[in-house]
């Protein structure tokens, strides 16, 4: 089975996707699309237009209405009013504006989903392993707490497919790097791991799941309000883009998420 009993998996017309069973049970409209023939939602992909027509047809959107940033791997987190096509270098939105869908793309980089019930707010996040050292989830509770009123206790976070730590593999600098920004929570230690050794170079593994999840807690997440559905991109290759498995051509997904 695809990941754990947090999400359920749905077709349409050929696409793949998850939806997690918190968000539903909440009302709130949302998708994480799985590898599915003849569909690529990446940028400027042949397939990305008929990608996105087909997912918002799935979910009963306005196409239209879809908002996708330029993602290059930014810490710059948008609060997003109306629907707009002019946000490069943009890696995470949020809003509070019904009809306003947000988008993010991915193959192997965590997507985060969040939502907080009770002041009506979402976002989405995208954060590979430089979003995560620039800690742009971090930067998107404290927008959403500043500029909507939220609570940490009351924000539900969704952590998709993403590469995890069996396959996030490192060298001295981005370990050097990582244990620089993170050593002040003394944890280095439990998710940094000493790997394997290729060609007399030493390797790492990084678990940025856990350095989130850091991140989380320290700014009051509640742990049961972290889902995630336990999935690495680079295991369930099969089902999952994978920039790391499929190599130069590689394709992506998309989280999207609508009030």
């Amino acid at each position: 089975m695809l990941g754990n009993d947090n999400i359920i998996i749905k077709s349409y017309k050929g696409l793949k996707y998850i939806q997690y069973k918190a968000l539903l049970d909440l009302g709130v409209n949302h998708a994480y699309t799985l590898k599915s023939d003849g569909f690529d939602f990446s940028f400027g992909a042949k397939e990305e237009d008929k990608s996105y027509s087909v997912l918002a047809e799935a979910l009963n959107i306005d196409k239209s209405r879809i908002v996708y940033p330029v993602q290059t791997h930014t810490k710059n987190v948008l609060c997003i009013n109306e629907v707009r096509n002019d946000l490069l270098d943009v890696d995470g939105l949020i809003t509070n504006k019904e009809n306003i869908a947000l988008t993010t793309k991915n193959a192997d980089c965590i997507l985060f989903l969040f939502y907080d019930p009770v002041k009506k707010v979402i976002a989405n996040v995208h954060s590979g392993w430089k979003g995560t050292f620039q800690k742009i989830s971090e930067i998107t509770i404290i927008k959403m707490m500043s500029n909507y009123g939220c609570k940490p206790e009351d924000i539900r976070i969704m952590i998709s497919p993403s590469i995890r730590s069996c396959h996030f593999e490192v060298e001295d600098d981005v370990k050097d790097l990582c244990e620089n920004i993170f050593s002040y929570t003394n944890m280095t230690e439990k998710f940094i791991e000493k790997g394997r050794i290729e060609n007399g170079i030493q390797k790492y593994n990084i678990d940025t799941i856990m350095i989130n999840k850091i991140l989380f807690k320290e700014l009051g997440i509640k742990d049961n309000n972290i889902i995630d559905c336990d999935i690495c991109s680079y295991c369930e290759k099969n089902d999952v883009h994978s920039a790391r498995a499929e190599g130069n051509n590689f394709k992506r997904g998309t989280a999207i998420i609508i009030l």
